[in-house]
């Protein structure tokens, strides 16, 4: 065998080893300081994204004053920094699902506090009530037990008269995005967010709170 055939053949062999077995991961931690830029740069993103969910890397980058080449040493393409930017919204959801204490201190308290914990995400709405919305918490896996445990609450208080008996609950959970989204429109415009959180928690327990007795019942 020739010298090149020789060298053609180990080759080959080396490239179907590399194929065939698994290749070590690295496992190293990002330091500290890359935590912090990664972070600096999915806040930026967050934060221009609902504000003009066009905006390119660059301007995101811009944002974050970062150079464009630091945001892509932490994430190769806008698909990637999408990706990061859906699990911190995810984080900050379940962060503000916490503090709600759904359930706790009365029903109808409760989903005034998950209301105004959800107002508090500031731009992260921006990014659920966009048009082509980057982020969907219906997409995530938790999201069917999340609406489940808010329609358990829901009848709980339906049954002790602190939420309105004929509202269904389907319609309880969609009136209380339709004003969330009605609080973010308002922060957008220009109404002071104190202003807002009062306006939304008044509108929300009079549409949600124990019906007029003389109020049209539901037709069963």
């Amino acid at each position: 065998m020739s010298q090149n055939q020789t060298r053609s053949t180990y080759c080959t062999a080396v490239a179907i080893y590399n194929r065939l077995m698994p290749q070590p991961r690295h496992t190293t931690e990002p330091s500290p300081t890359a935590r912090r830029t990664r972070r600096l740069i999915v806040d930026a993103a967050i934060g221009t994204l609902a504000a003009n969910p066009s905006a390119t890397l660059a301007e995101i980058a811009d944002a974050g004053d970062v150079s464009r080449s630091t945001l892509h040493r932490h994430f190769i393409d806008r698909g990637d920094l999408l990706a990061a930017i859906d699990e911190e919204c995810r984080t900050r959801f379940a962060r503000a699902d916490a503090a709600a204490r759904l359930g706790e201190e009365g029903v109808l308290n409760s989903l005034d506090r998950l209301a105004q914990e959800y107002l508090g995400l500031g731009p992260v709405l921006g990014l659920v009530f966009a048009d082509n919305a980057p982020v969907d918490p219906d997409t995530w896996d938790d999201s069917e037990e999340r609406d489940q445990n808010l329609v358990t609450v829901i009848e709980r208080g339906q049954r002790g008269h602190e939420i309105d008996s004929e509202l269904s609950p389907t319609w309880v959970i969609t009136t209380f995005w339709v004003l969330l989204f009605g609080a973010w429109l308002s922060l957008k415009s220009g109404m002071s967010r104190r202003d807002v959180a009062v306006q939304l928690s008044r509108t929300l327990r009079k549409a949600m709170g124990p019906a007029d007795p003389d109020a049209p019942r539901r037709l069963s």
